[in-house]
């Protein structure tokens, strides 16, 4: 895929400053795409980057090497970081505390400025999940300047628990200050979530 010919490239390529986005996807290969990017135009601005996964580590390495990223070279340098979250205890959840703990955490030996890509809640398929990740995505939202980093957030739509998939999407807009959907060059969008306001 040519990065000049995918519209949401060209939106992502404007980002400035701490922006905490979510990035809808129906084809993994094009969101992988869309966070080598963000992540190469951080290493660009000299900065961080962390992915968060549930999945094997080697495995996250794998797909962005495929997108031409040197995983080895930037671990090397302490600038990427592959972070496993570690499964949460959904009755004794401190949304704030678990977001300090992960950040903390997961940047350890690293400098900043901080690119995050991933979520903290891994289950999406099903309704329990998507109220721990929608509350976690708020407090996220509301205390974002408080964590002096970016952070894409990504959610495939196939996997999105269906019984209230126009309800999470919502919320996952509400809470973001901009959107990408990652599909077929002639549907994939971007923009900011504020527009969505003035309508």
């Amino acid at each position: 895929m040519s990065a000049k010919d995918y519209r949401p490239v060209r939106f992502l390529d404007r980002l400035e400053g701490n922006k905490h986005w979510v990035m809808l996807y129906d084809d993994e290969k094009r969101a992988d795409f869309m966070i080598a990017r963000y992540f190469m135009n951080g290493f660009e601005e000299s900065g961080s980057c962390v992915w968060f996964t549930d999945e094997d580590p080697a495995a996250i390495r794998g797909r962005l090497a495929a997108q031409g990223i040197d995983v080895g070279r930037y671990e090397k340098e302490k600038r990427l970081g592959i972070f496993q979250i570690p499964s949460s205890d959904s009755g004794k959840m401190d949304a704030m505390e678990t977001l300090r703990a992960i950040r903390a955490e997961s940047t350890r030996g690293m400098k900043p400025p901080f690119r995050f890509v991933g979520r903290t809640i891994i289950d999406i398929e099903s309704v329990n999940g998507m109220l721990q990740g929608m509350v976690l995505e708020k407090t996220g939202n509301d205390h974002f300047e408080e964590f002096d980093n970016s952070q894409l957030c990504f959610y495939d739509l196939r996997k999105l628990e269906p019984s209230r998939r126009g309800e999470w999407v919502t919320g996952l807009l509400r809470n973001h200050h901009s959107v990408i959907y990652a599909s077929d060059p002639g549907k994939a969008v971007a923009f900011e979530t504020a527009l969505l306001e003035e309508v």
